[in-house]
């Protein structure tokens, strides 16, 4: 199936900065690249293109790029990182939690629930995703990446590989954090309340990051050349294309596992009240902590008020007739949350 992608490539550094109160055994971490920083720079660029003022928008730009109460017609989801190569184009996405090796050499595989042995899982019994070998040396690669090709492998039951945490700075980006305290105006004294950090994204000639889109967002950027993106408004390039991109069809099976690669929201936090998505009985989970998503309101001049979503990379082990949607999320599917792939999956320590 054919995808409206738009890639963005940093002339420098992008840097991403979050607000978040101060307290004891806080972790101010939370400065990542969040798919409202992207919305907000393309809506800037369309009215920097439109050459009105941000204060005084006309009935149909106002439309476009909303306000702070509506997103706006805009619809786009991600973001994710891409590289060129002489080969082409890499997209990768947050690999699945639960990857795992027996040895430096053998083959990965992903975590399987067990079907003896449950566990409570954010307050529910669940079957426990279980590695089926006590050999020792068997390490678990969770917080890489993997690419489009790869996961092709993986939903094919065939070789696949990711690319391991410890390896992104030397094939994408390197991540640097700073933290800081914000100053009261005409003061030097600090604001109460106001840690922040500074993630700078520094990628590798030839990477950025890379967003999806539908086809009344796609013709709009299309004329849109360069954006101003993060904290600091540094220069990134736009570029719109069309490319093949099958992961997210779904092929038959009763038993499938819900590979999330953005932020995502249940009714009951990290998993549904009613213990269903999809249609299909959640059976296991393998979830990552909670990310905190915050965005800059245009309207107001602010930062938006801090959610806490499950992290891409959650994995949901359902058994079911499935229910095929664009989105598991409760909320904000409108900016792209929920996003999923899924693969076949089967018990094992069965009788």
């Amino acid at each position: 199936m054919k995808h409206n992608v738009i890639y963005f490539t940093p002339e420098d550094w992008i840097g991403f900065r979050e607000n978040t109160v101060f307290q004891a055994g806080g972790n101010a971490r939370t400065g990542s690249a969040k798919i409202e920083t992207f919305l907000g720079a393309l809506k800037t660029a369309l009215i920097k293109e439109a050459g009105e003022d941000p204060g005084n928008l006309s009935s149909e730009l106002r439309r476009i790029v909303g306000d702070s109460d509506h997103t706006g017609s805009l619809r786009i989801w991600g973001p994710f990182v891409f590289k060129r190569e002489n080969s082409g184009i890499k997209h990768y996405f947050p690999a699945p939690n639960g990857i795992y090796r027996i040895k430096e050499d053998s083959e990965l595989e992903l975590m399987m629930p067990h079907h003896k042995v449950e566990a409570e899982i954010y307050g529910r019994q669940l079957k426990l995703p279980w590695i089926p070998h006590s050999a020792e040396g068997i390490a678990t690669l969770d917080g890489g990446l993997i690419e489009l090709k790869e996961i092709k492998n993986l939903q094919g039951n065939r070789p696949f590989s990711v690319l391991e945490s410890k390896f992104i700075g030397e094939r994408l980006y390197r991540v640097e954090n700073r933290v800081g305290i914000a100053l009261e105006k005409e003061r030097k004294n600090a604001e109460e309340s106001m840690l922040y950090t500074l993630s700078y994204y520094r990628f590798n000639p030839g990477a950025g990051f890379f967003v999806f889109a539908d086809d009344y967002t796609a013709n709009l950027v299309s004329k849109v050349s360069d954006v101003f993106i993060g904290s600091k408004t540094r220069s990134a390039s736009v570029e719109v294309m069309n490319v093949e991109i099958d992961i997210f069809d779904q092929k038959p099976g009763s038993k499938k596992a819900v590979c999330l690669v953005t932020p995502s929201i249940f009714s009951n936090g990290s998993l549904p009240s009613d213990m269903r998505i999809a249609g299909c009985e959640v059976r296991s989970a393998n979830i990552q902590r909670k990310i905190a998503v915050s965005g800059w309101d245009l309207a107001r001049q602010q930062p938006k008020p801090i959610k806490h979503y499950v992290a891409p990379g959650s994995v949901y082990y359902l058994e079911g007739s499935f229910e095929n949607t664009e989105s598991v999320s409760i909320e904000s599917q409108d900016l792209g949350y929920g996003k999923y792939f899924t693969v076949n999956w089967d018990y094992i320590g069965r009788d």
